[in-house]
């Protein structure tokens, strides 16, 4: 109880803080009647009795009509009950009989944002800045959601130039900059600065990059790698050019040292080490470079790429990470998809059926783990099973031709089971006509 008197005690001050603002006097030359009726209408609002407020702020309004105070609290507790054109007026008024008083135009402010209406919204925060800088901040922000980039943009000049260049409003400009893909800005403002730091340096990188720049791009991941010796971050840049370009000699080097990294998260080496999996796919050659790579990063999921990149190529190897990555408890969509198909190839049907039970639980209208199940299904002679899976997961196929063949061939394959010769060749038909 004691905490809630405090709590109603606070508030009260609040409101009676912000009224008081509002005066030069007091209240002004006023009745006591008057005070005894405003600080009821105050004390209402802190009980949330809104109706009741508004009641007793008209009767202060009869007896002065032209009291700021009285004026601000009706718009209040108008805003409260939603009648936004009660509120407005009631807020004009305190702002005509007190021009640019602070808590009348942040109210004003808040019931203009509130309804969306950003063109009002913005000319009040516009106010409040001249007023007072303190509001700087908040209208930059507001003329970046409103698309007003250009004002945005002069005003982190303003402040830049005035109190030096912040953290936050470095940010500001950057994703402006982004939104409205105006990386020529970005780049001319960066290159005219004393020096970069490392994140300068890779939002330099990254707008060469959306210009489809790349020698500038990398140029300045190489001069970002000279000024930051002991930054990891223009490496990933650096990786992906030495990759591109075939020189990868210089592109597993520079994979390794974001592996061993300490600074960089374990998204962006898993990243870049699924690209290098994806790589090696096409240069097989390159399976003893991923091996070493992946004892630097652990990962099942890459370990599971790996085992179908052995495939039969090298038994012992392909069981190895097959194990690995099979103990996997990931619920992701990629990971529960990569393990079935092991599972289904080592013959784990059990292992196989709990696999994509797991799955349908988590993505039911993905038709690939409905395939997975028909797959163990019809490899444990459970016919009719399979084809109940099958139909399911046919009606959740769109657009992949590859997939509906494998549909086709698990039907066929059922209905041999079934002894059933004539939908086994309907379905035999059917992938010879997507075979054309």
């Amino acid at each position: 109880m004691k905490h809630l008197l405090y709590i109603f005690s606070l508030f009260f001050c609040l409101n009676y803080i912000q009224a008081q603002e509002l005066r030069e006097d007091d209240l002004g030359d006023v009745s006591d009647r008057f005070q005894s009726t405003f600080f009821e209408a105050l004390k209402q609002k802190g009980i949330e009795n809104y109706d009741k407020a508004i009641d007793l702020l008209i009767q202060c309004t009869k007896e002065a009509p032209n009291n700021a105070s009285v004026y601000f609290e009706l718009g209040k507790n108008y805003f409260e009950l939603d009648q936004f054109q009660q509120a407005e007026t009631a807020l004009q008024k305190a702002d005509k009989l007190k021009p640019n008083n602070p808590w009348v135009l942040e109210e004003l402010y808040h019931l203009y944002k509130y309804q969306n209406k950003s063109s009002k919204a913005i000319e009040t925060l516009e106010k409040l800045y001249y007023i007072k800088s303190f509001y700087a901040e908040s209208l930059i922000e507001v003329y970046y959601q409103n698309g007003e980039y250009t004002k945005a943009i002069n005003l982190i000049n303003t402040l830049d130039t005035k109190y030096g260049i912040q953290k936050t409003r470095e940010q500001l400009r950057h994703k402006i900059y982004t939104r409205n893909n105006n990386y020529n800005a970005q780049i001319n403002y960066l290159k005219n600065k004393e020096s970069l730091n490392p994140e300068d340096y890779k939002k330099l990188i990254y707008a060469y990059i959306k210009q489809k720049n790349i020698t500038q791009g990398y140029n300045t991941a190489l001069d970002f790698a000279n000024k930051h010796p002991l930054s990891d971050d223009p490496y990933l840049f650096l990786y992906k050019h030495y990759l591109s370009n075939d020189n990868t000699k210089l592109a597993i080097e520079a994979m390794h040292r974001i592996l061993k990294s300490n600074s960089l998260d374990d998204a962006e080496k898993f990243k870049l080490l699924d690209d290098f999996t994806e790589f090696t796919s096409n240069n097989l050659n390159l399976l003893p470079e991923l091996e070493k790579a992946l004892q630097l990063f652990p990962h099942k999921t890459i370990a599971g790429k790996l085992a179908l990149l052995y495939g039969n190529s090298d038994t012992e190897k392909y069981t190895e990470y097959t194990e690995v990555a099979t103990k996997n408890n990931s619920t992701d969509y990629e990971d529960l998809k990569l393990i079935g198909e092991l599972l289904l190839q080592q013959g784990k049907i059990d292992e196989a059926l709990k696999n994509s039970s797991k799955a349908l639980e988590l993505y039911p209208a993905q038709p690939v783990f409905y395939l997975q199940q028909a797959k163990a299904y019809n490899a444990s002679n459970h016919a009719e099973k399979a084809l109940k899976s099958l139909e399911f997961g046919l009606d959740y196929l769109i657009g992949d031709t590859v997939m509906e063949q494998e549909f086709y061939v698990q039907f066929a394959k059922a209905y041999q089971q079934m002894n059933d010769t004539k939908n086994e060749q309907k379905y035999l038909q059917k992938i010879k006509k997507l075979n054309g």
